[in-house]
C-alpha cells in the first residue's frame, strides 16, 4: 500500500492536482455508468459508503463471538475457521449493501492474511481451494485480502482472492479472482493506467497499481473500481443482479484501505 501511496501523489503532482481518471485494459470497453463514490475522503473513510443507487450500511471493524450474520449461507464455511484474532486486530471489515430495488447483501472481508489461513484441508470442492488452485497461489502469500458476498439467504456467496502485493509488483500480468464456482466467474485485474489531459492511457511512472477491473471469463471488462481519491466505480450496461454482485466486490475493494 505505501507503494501505491507514494505512486499516486507523483501522479496528482504531475497533473496539477487534478485526479486523473483509470484507464481500462480493454479495447472494446463500453463505459455507460460512472459514480464517484461518497464517504471516503482522500485516505480516510467514513462509517458508510456509497455510489449511484448503491450504499453501504455501517461498517463494522469488529463484533463479539456469536454475532455472526442470520443468514445460513451454504458451501462456505472458511470465514467461519477464521481466528477471531483477525477480529480482535481490526483486520475485518462487515458491511451491508443495498441498491433502489431494496436488494440486499451481507460481506466480510479479511485483509493481511496468509493463504495458509484460508485453505480448508485438502477438500477439492472447497471453493477457496478452487481458488488457490487457478491463480496458482502458494504457501507463502502473506497479504491476501478474502471476501465473501452473500447476495441472497437461498444461494451460494460468491468469494474475491486479491494478493495485494502481486498486485502491485506484477500489475500488467497479476489476476485476482471473484468466483462461485469453477464455472462462475470473474477474472479482478488489476488498473495499471491512468488517462492524461488528452484522454491517451499512461504507465504510473514506478509502476503498481491505481484500481482494479472486472472481466466476465470470456475476457470482456464489465465494471472497473478506482481506489485514487476518494474513489471511483465504472459499469457497462448490466443485468441489475450482475451489477449488484460488482457493486459489492467493488465495494469492499474500496474499503481495504480502512483496514490498512
Amino acid at each position: 500500500m505505501r507503494f501505491f501511496v507514494i505512486s499516486f501523489m507523483i501522479v496528482v503532482c504531475l497533473s496539477a492536482c487534478t485526479v486523473p481518471k483509470i484507464a481500462v485494459d480493454d479495447a472494446g470497453w463500453s463505459q455507460k455508468e460512472e459514480l464517484l463514490v461518497k464517504g471516503r475522503n482522500g485516505f480516510f473513510l467514513k462509517e458508510k459508503l456509497s455510489f449511484g443507487e448503491f450504499v453501504t450500511t455501517k461498517v463494522q471493524r469488529s463484533w463479539t463471538t456469536g454475532s455472526g450474520w442470520g443468514w445460513g449461507i451454504g458451501g462456505n464455511h472458511w470465514m467461519e475457521r477464521l481466528s477471531i484474532e483477525f477480529v480482535r486486530r481490526k483486520q475485518t471489515v462487515r458491511f451491508q449493501l443495498r441498491d433502489a430495488n431494496g436488494n440486499e447483501s451481507q460481506v466480510t472481508a479479511f485483509s493481511k492474511i496468509k493463504w495458509t489461513d484460508l485453505s480448508i484441508g485438502n477438500n477439492p470442492n472447497s471453493l477457496v481451494n478452487i481458488i488457490g488452485d487457478v491463480l496458482q497461489i502458494g504457501d507463502d502469500g502473506t497479504n491476501t485480502y478474502a471476501v465473501r458476498i452473500a447476495t441472497s439467504p437461498k444461494d451460494t456467496a460468491w468469494e474475491m482472492v486479491i494478493d495485494n502485493n502481486a498486485a502491485q509488483r506484477n500489475a500488467r500480468k497479476y489476476t485476482g479472482l471473484l468466483a462461485k464456482s469453477k464455472s462462475q466467474y470473474y477474472i479482478v485485474a488489476p488498473v495499471y493506467q491512468l488517462k492524461n489531459k488528452q484522454g491517451a492511457a499512461v504507465s504510473l511512472p514506478f509502476g503498481g497499481s491505481v484500481g482494479f477491473e472486472f472481466r466476465r471469463p470470456g475476457g470482456e471488462t464489465v465494471a472497473a473500481v478506482s481506489l485514487i481519491d476518494k474513489g471511483m466505480v465504472y459499469f457497462d450496461r448490466l443485468p441489475q443482479d450482475e451489477k449488484f454482485l460488482l457493486a459489492n466486490a467493488a465495494a469492499a475493494l474500496l474499503l481495504q484501505q480502512l483496514l490498512e
